[in-house]
């Protein structure tokens, strides 16, 4: 990957790392709650739309407050490492937005949006279940620890529905 050639640092390529996978479960969890709020057998045009407008709309806000800030706590300027950190950000948000367009495109038209939220679920509990081992639990307790996870960021998807007037 180019943004962890030999001439990043570790601790900057972890910190790249962490912000591309916050970016991919912060995006997922808001397409989440996105198609939760979408009546099932939506048409395609508008599955789509929600996977790539969400997506878009997240990485141009989000973008456009981490260029600003980076400007504001380096005297308006913009440092490699920013820029190295905005792109591990938009490869996290793309790759989420790409895996949820798979089921839009694979889906029967009436099942896309369920498709949709059980990919992004699936996602997110993934990555749970990746922490859980990278902490060196077992099988069944990542397992667990990525149920709960899931659980937790439907609960946040659903809550920001519910804040939102859905």
């Amino acid at each position: 990957m180019a943004l962890l050639d030999d001439k990043v640092p570790p601790d900057e390529a972890i910190d790249l790392w962490r912000e591309g996978l916050t970016m991919a479960l912060y995006v997922a969890v808001c397409l989440l709650a996105a198609v939760l709020a979408v009546p099932h057998g939506t048409a395609h045009a508008h599955a789509i739309g929600i996977v790539w407008g969400i997506s878009l709309g997240l990485v141009l806000a989000h973008l456009f407050a981490f260029r600003v800030s980076s400007r504001l706590v380096a005297s308006g300027r913009v440092r490699a490492e920013d820029l190295r950190s905005a792109s591990a950000q938009l490869a996290g948000a793309a790759a989420v937005a790409c895996v949820a367009t798979i089921p839009v495109i694979l889906a029967p038209e009436s099942r896309e949006v369920a498709w949709v939220e059980a990919t992004m679920a699936v996602v997110i509990a993934g990555a749970g279940y990746a922490v859980a081992r990278a902490g060196r639990a077992g099988r069944v307790r990542s397992m667990v620890y990525g149920l709960i996870v899931v659980a937790l960021a439907g609960a946040i998807a659903l809550a920001k529905n519910h804040l939102a007037g859905h």
